[in-house]
């Protein structure tokens, strides 16, 4: 199960292809859904990125007699720094120790190892490739067009990237505009939070998406983005294309700033 409006995660829920059932808030439906995956014969729930009240279904899960994993596709940078990141995954991590949760997986790569180390019993569960249908890539018009498809936030790198785009003397295309009040509106667009259905052509419409973020887990943009034929550079920030030396080298860079 996964949250709706975390696309990346979402996406990499999907990527398993499993049945997947999605909430934004468990709190509240957590020991229905417990009853209803008892009542569907389900052998175990993974909880992927750790919903808002996904404490609650799992306790449920577990007096239901279904087994639950949790999934973190988090990384150590943001805790400490981004609000409940930390939180979260130490939650996942009491209740593996109260035998709640039977298996927890990380998806950045190294942080199964560290929590192994620390005395808890984790494994390293690396994204799969997702599942991109055929689109029609939108019409941004005439001129160049860049993608920057992240967040505005610390991590994600995004005003340094646009001003890279703008050097390109192309239209960057955002999710949201950052609060940075010298960028150019009419060279920057902000298409706010889409649906697969309309994220998917977007992705497509562009020359060259850019995904050089400051920290990462394992980034399912990037692998759309090359599913749908158009190139994405990324930072060296995850296992992305580590196993094939010369794509690293052309689809990668070391300065992010």
């Amino acid at each position: 199960m996964c949250h709706p409006q975390w696309r990346g995660v979402r996406a990499a829920t999907y990527a398993f292809r499993t049945p997947v059932f999605e909430a934004a808030d468990l709190a509240v439906t957590g020991a229905e859904v417990a009853r209803a995956a008892r009542d569907a014969g389900v052998e175990r729930l993974v909880i992927q990125g750790w919903p808002p009240g996904a404490a609650t279904l799992a306790r449920a899960l577990k007096a239901a007699g279904v087994a639950v994993a949790a999934v973190s596709h988090a990384s150590l940078a943001q805790h400490g720094t981004d609000a409940g990141e930390a939180e979260r995954v130490a939650e996942v991590l009491d209740l593996a120790r109260e035998g709640v949760i039977d298996r927890v997986g990380f998806v950045k790569q190294g942080l199964a190892e560290v929590f192994r180390h620390l005395g808890y019993d984790t494994h390293e569960l690396l994204n799969r490739v997702p599942e991109v249908p055929s689109v029609v890539p939108d019409d941004l018009g005439p001129g160049r067009h860049v993608g920057v498809m992240l967040d505005p936030y610390w991590r994600k790198n995004v005003t340094t990237q646009v001003a890279a785009a703008l050097l390109l003397g192309a239209t960057a295309h955002l999710m949201r505009m950052p609060a940075v009040s010298w960028l150019p509106e009419e060279r920057v667009i902000a298409h706010g939070e889409l649906p697969a259905e309309r994220f998917l052509p977007l992705l497509a419409g562009v020359e060259l998406n850019l995904h050089v973020t400051l920290s990462e887990c394992h980034p399912i943009t990037p692998m759309e983005s090359y599913l749908l034929g158009v190139p994405c550079l990324v930072s060296r920030t995850s296992v992305l294309f580590e196993d094939d030396p010369d794509l690293l080298e052309l689809t990668s860079v070391a300065e992010l700033d």
